[in-house]
C-alpha cells in the first residue's frame, strides 16, 4: 500500500525526501544537537545548583539555630554566675560591716554597772501601729520584762574648726523589753507613741518626759519642761533614772529645730542618737526594775498619816528668886489677898505642875504673866 502511494506520488515523495535530507545535513553540520544538549545540561546544572544552595541554606540555618541555642544557654549560665558573684560581694560587704561592729563591741567598755546581753534584731515593723522590735534572745538568756535596751552605732561627726570629719562609736537608748519568750523578746522603742521615758537636759540638769509620736514620726517629743529652762537645737538629752528602768546618764538624742512653748511648759522634737533603720544588734542591760520603791498611794487625808514625834525630854529648871516668890504666892495666907510680885516672872517651859488646893478660891497665876 505504501508502495502504491509512493509510486503514485513520486514527485512529491522525492521532494519531501530531498528537503528532509537537506535539513538533516544542515542540522548535523551546524552542531545544533550538541548545543541543544549543552543547553539542557546547563538548565539541569542551574536547577541542581539552586537546589544545592537551598539545601546548604537550610543546613546553615539549622546549624545557626543550634549555635544560637548553645550561645543562649551559655549566656544564661554566665548571667547566673554574675548574679551569684554580686550576691557574694554584697554578703562580703555585710560580713565586713558586721565584723567591724563586733570588733567595736569587743573594744568598748561596759555601758553600765549591770551585766549585759548582746542580741540580734530578727524582725522590725516600722509601719504597724505598735512599732516593736524582735530580738533573738529571751528568758532563757536572762532577759526579763522592763529591762532597758541600748545599741552601739557609728556616727560621722562633720568637719568643723579645721578638723576633718571623723567616725566614732556611740551608745544610745533603743527602748525597753515589754514581752519575752524563751528564745525571743519584744522591745518597745522610744519612738513608739506608747513609750514614756524620764530624761534630763544634760547642760542644765532639768527633768522632763520623753514621749513617742504617731507610727509615722521618727522623732519623739520632750514635754513638761519648764519655761525657765533655756534650750537650743543640738542640746544633749540623757536619761534621768527617775523612771526606775533606765540607768542615769545614758544618751537619748539631741534637741531638734522645732521648739514650742505652750502655757507653763515647752516641748521640742528630739533626734535620737540611734538610727532605727540601721539597727542590727542591740544590748540588753540586765537591770532589775526599781518601781516598788516609787509606788505610793495617792495623797488623800485618809491615806496620809500625821507624823508621830517622840515626846520631848523634860527641861531641867534652875531655881531662882522668881521661883521662890511664885512658890510663896501659891501658899494660902489666912484668906488674905496676896501681895503683887515686884518682878515679872520669866516664861517657863510647858511642863505639868502638881495641883495645889489653895484655901482661897483663887486661880493659879498664868504662865509668863504676873500674879494678880
Amino acid at each position: 500500500m505504501l508502495a502504491d502511494i509512493l509510486s503514485r506520488y513520486k514527485a512529491a515523495s522525492s521532494l519531501v525526501f530531498t528537503v528532509v535530507f537537506c535539513l538533516s545535513c544542515l542540522i548535523w553540520k551546524s552542531n545544533m544537537l550538541s548545543r541543544t544538549a549543552n543547553s539542557a545540561s546547563r538548565a539541569l546544572d542551574f536547577f541542581s545548583t539552586t537546589f544545592s544552595s537551598f539545601g546548604k541554606g537550610i543546613s546553615r540555618f539549622v546549624d545557626s539555630y543550634g549555635t544560637y541555642e548553645a550561645v543562649r544557654s551559655e549566656r544564661d549560665a554566665l548571667r547566673e554566675k554574675v548574679k551569684q558573684n554580686l550576691d557574694t560581694q554584697v554578703e562580703l560587704v555585710r560580713l565586713r560591716e558586721e565584723n567591724n561592729k563586733l570588733r567595736q563591741f569587743l573594744q568598748l567598755p561596759p555601758v553600765s554597772n549591770h551585766p549585759v546581753v548582746q542580741a540580734e534584731v530578727i524582725s522590725q515593723d516600722p509601719d504597724n501601729w505598735f512599732r516593736t522590735i524582735i530580738i533573738n534572745k529571751g528568758s532563757a538568756d536572762g532577759i526579763a520584762t522592763y529591762m532597758p535596751v541600748v545599741a552601739l552605732q557609728t556616727v560621722t561627726v562633720p568637719a568643723e574648726n579645721n578638723k576633718p570629719a571623723e567616725s566614732k562609736l556611740v551608745v544610745g537608748i533603743v527602748g525597753k523589753v515589754i514581752q519575752i519568750n524563751p528564745h525571743s523578746a519584744r522591745i518597745l522603742p522610744l519612738t513608739d507613741q506608747f513609750s514614756r521615758i524620764g530624761v534630763t537636759v544634760k547642760k542644765t540638769g532639768h527633768w522632763a518626759l520623753l514621749n513617742g509620736q504617731s507610727p509615722h514620726q521618727d522623732t519623739p517629743l520632750i514635754d513638761y519642761l519648764s519655761l525657765g529652762v533655756f534650750i537650743s537645737p543640738g542640746d544633749e538629752i540623757v536619761t534621768s533614772g527617775g523612771d526606775g528602768i533606765f540607768p542615769r546618764g545614758l544618751p537619748v538624742g539631741n534637741i531638734g529645730k522645732k521648739i514650742e512653748r505652750l502655757g507653763s511648759f515647752q516641748k521640742a522634737e528630739i533626734n535620737p542618737v540611734i538610727d532605727f533603720k540601721k539597727l542590727d544588734f542591740v544590748i540588753v542591760i540586765q537591770k532589775k526594775v526599781e518601781t516598788e520603791a516609787l509606788s505610793f498611794l495617792p495623797l488623800k487625808p485618809d491615806t496620809v498619816e500625821e507624823p508621830k514625834l517622840p515626846p520631848a525630854p523634860p527641861a531641867v529648871k534652875k531655881k531662882t528668886d522668881d521661883d521662890d516668890d511664885e512658890a510663896d504666892a501659891a501658899k494660902p495666907k489666912n484668906n488674905k489677898p496676896e501681895a503683887k510680885a515686884d518682878k515679872p516672872k520669866a516664861p517657863a517651859a510647858p511642863e505639868p505642875k502638881p495641883a495645889v488646893a489653895p484655901a482661897a478660891p483663887k486661880p493659879a497665876p498664868p504662865e509668863g504673866g504676873v500674879t494678880p
